[in-house]
């Protein structure tokens, strides 16, 4: 009997982990979407541009940041004086929070949600 009151208390202390520790693997992925994006659009040999990130957590369930998760974002660049947007990106990142593609979308493409902006 004490062995399921052990076990039940090890489950539970697993999934509350991500909540008291304030982890998201979704907000990681962000992050590293937003390092590969801003390395893409510095010149070349030169540092990736400092960027403030942007982004509404629209996350539904706490339960959801425990399981692995692929995410995918869209990002915006924005020029910090004028505010227009100079590149925009479609970033994709796996169940550890890597990168796993990052394509460039055209300016004049119409996006419903944009996830980051510099």
């Amino acid at each position: 009997m004490k062995f399921h009151k052990f076990a039940l208390a090890v489950v539970t202390i697993a999934t509350l982990v991500p909540v008291v520790s304030n982890a998201s693997p979704e907000k990681a992925s962000l992050k590293a979407c937003a390092r590969a994006f801003a390395s893409t659009i510095a010149a070349p040999g030169a540092p990736a541009p400092a960027f403030k990130l942007a982004y509404h957590d629209a996350s539904g369930s706490i339960l959801a940041d425990f399981y692995p998760t692929e995410y995918t974002f869209t990002l915006e660049a924005h020029d910090p004086k004028s505010g227009v947007a100079v590149a925009r990106a479609l970033c994709s990142t796996d169940s550890h929070g890597e990168v796993t593609a990052l394509s460039s979308i055209p300016l004049q493409t119409k996006v419903a949600t944009l996830a980051a902006g510099f």
